[in-house]
Formats: structure tokens, C-alpha cells, sequence
């Protein structure tokens, strides 16, 4: 059938060669508004690093609808910021029904790196990431950054997080919408055995061993860490952590749902180990003293 990137006829993605097309097809400012792309399969993308979807002067704005496909052995280990599958997910862009596995570990600045996005200003819905995140600020399992208006909504994250400042199991920092969001993922933590074997069973990565043997000291300095979020000024509610969070005795502002807060939240539950050296707490480690809320 004749695809036209209506709703009813999608672009539809089935393989990697028509992945990285697509991925290409941003990076040549291939204008993708009011239209929608679709996976018909899973797709494997271990065939060479990838290249993030769009870039930061043209980002994705369409719909991507995964259908409930996976795309799997992703891997990003190039210099870049705003790093993930999509480098950013614009406003009124849509990416949805959606699984991802792979390492996204960039070298060089490493700033803004997310499983799904480096940065949120649509809505991504009902996706999950598995694997590893790793960064020096905004790091976040789903988004690095999930900016005002952004949404982000039923996903979750599983695996290995870890970042400097702003680190979060499904966003590094969230000035949007968190909601219905859960994180098994260990967020700058150490990981044991039995921690990759009941959570990652089905991702290998030589990263493993060097997190595991990784000499953590107090002038390991980390700022900002939550199981949901690093750092939350938006909304965040009805999100459930399940995932260690923190080193013991190293960290300011770590909390099982967010490390710091001046926004809104509710309805949360952690149920992680949270360690940290100073304002740490069970759902928040520093909730900022600057806002007041009224209810009518």
C-alpha cells in the first residue's frame, strides 16, 4: 500500500537500513510535522554506532509510533550533546508504544543524554528503556531533559544510570510533566551481581564490569540525583521507584523520587535503597524552600 505518512498510511520502518534512513532524513531537515512513521517490526541497529534521531538546529516533530516493537543492541558512544535515540523530541512530537535496549554512553561533553531522548518538549508515551545511560549532567533513563510543556508519560527504565549532576531513572531534569512513570534502574549506585542478573539478564555489555569493579570515593562528587528525577521544578506524580539510588556517604540532594524539588508532585512511592552524603531522603533530598502552593 502506498504509504503517505497520514495516520491511516504511516511511513513504515521494518528494518535497520530503513531506520537509519529515516534517522538521515532528519539530519537532511526533512520536515516531519503533522506526519506519521511507524515500526512494522523489531528492528537490531548493532550493525555500526548509532546517530541520533534529528539534531538540536532540527529536531523530530511528527509522530513515531513503535506499534510495540523493540529496537534493540542500540549503541551511542560518539562525542555529541543531546543524546539518545532521538537527539530531541520537539514540541507538539509525539513518540509512543515504544521498547529500546542498547548503551548510550557518549564520550566528550555529555550533556543532555536520555535511553529515548536527550531532550523532551513533546510527550513520550508508554516507552521503555533497558540498558545503560551514562553522562556528566542531564542523564536520565527516558529523557536527559524534559523541558516546560514536555510530557512524559506511563514508561519506564531498567538498567544502569549514571550521571554527574541532574541524574534521574526516567529524567536527568524535569520542568514538564512526569506521570504514571516507574524506575528499576540503579541510579548512580554501585551494581552487584544479583543486581544485573534479576534486572539485566538480557542486555551484555563489557560496561558491567566497570561498574561493578569501579572504585567510588568521597571526591566522587555527585549533585542532584533521583530515582524518578535529578531535579523537578514541573509536575511530577503517581511515579513508583524501585531502584537503588545513591553511593553511601557520597552526593548532595538525593532523593528515591527526585534529588531536588520546588515543583509539584504526588502520589509518588520509592521503595529503592536511597545513600547519600548530605539532604538525602526517601522521596525527596532537598525539597527548595522557595515555593508556596494554596489549594482552594
Amino acid at each position: 500500500a502506498f504509504c503517505d505518512g497520514s495516520e491511516e498510511t504511516p511511513y513504515l520502518i521494518t528494518n535497520d537500513t530503513q531506520l537509519r534512513a529515516f534517522a538521515a532524513s532528519l539530519n537532511d531537515k526533512i520536515d516531519y510535522t503533522g506526519k506519521f512513521v511507524a515500526l512494522g517490526d523489531n528492528i537490531d541497529v548493532s550493525s555500526a554506532v548509532w546517530t541520533p534521531i534529528g539534531g538540536s538546529d532540527f529536531a523530530f516533530n511528527g509522530t513515531f509510533d513503535g506499534q510495540g516493537h523493540y529496537i534493540y543492541s542500540l549503541s551511542l558512544t560518539d562525542s555529541a550533546s543531546g543524546y539518545g535515540l532521538f537527539s530531541r523530541v520537539e514540541r507538539g512530537a509525539v513518540v509512543k508504544d515504544l521498547s529500546v535496549e542498547g548503551d548510550v554512553t557518549p564520550s566528550g561533553t555529555q550533556s543532555q543524554v536520555g535511553g529515548i531522548a536527550g531532550v523532551n518538549a513533546g510527550r513520550i508515551e508508554n516507552c521503555i528503556f533497558s540498558g545503560i545511560v551514562m553522562g556528566c549532567d542531564y542523564v536520565g533513563g527516558i529523557a536527559g531533559k524534559n523541558e516546560t510543556g514536555g510530557e512524559i508519560f506511563d514508561c519506564r527504565a531498567s538498567g544502569v544510570v549514571r550521571g554527574s549532576q541532574f541524574t534521574g531513572g526516567i529524567a536527568g531534569q524535569n520542568s514538564g510533566t512526569l506521570l504514571n512513570c516507574a524506575n528499576t534502574a540503579a541510579v548512580n549506585t554501585a551494581v552487584s551481581e544479583d543486581d544485573m542478573a534479576a534486572d539485566l539478564e538480557n542486555i551484555e555489555s563489557t560496561l558491567y564490569n566497570l561498574l561493578k569493579s569501579e572504585d567510588v570515593t568521597e571526591n566522587a562528587v555527585t549533585t542532584d540525583t533521583g530515582g524518578i528525577a535529578g531535579y523537578s521544578n514541573g509536575i511530577l506524580q503517581s511515579c513508583v521507584n524501585t531502584g537503588a539510588v545513591g553511593y553511601p556517604h557520597v552526593g548532595y540532594n538525593v532523593g528515591g523520587i527526585a534529588g531536588r524539588q520546588n515543583g509539584y508532585m504526588a502520589s509518588c512511592i520509592n521503595r529503592g535503597t536511597v545513600q547519600g552524603r548530605k539532604d538525602v531522603g526517601g522521596i525527596v533530598g532537598q525539597m527548595a524552600p522557595d515555593i508556596t502552593l494554596q489549594f482552594s
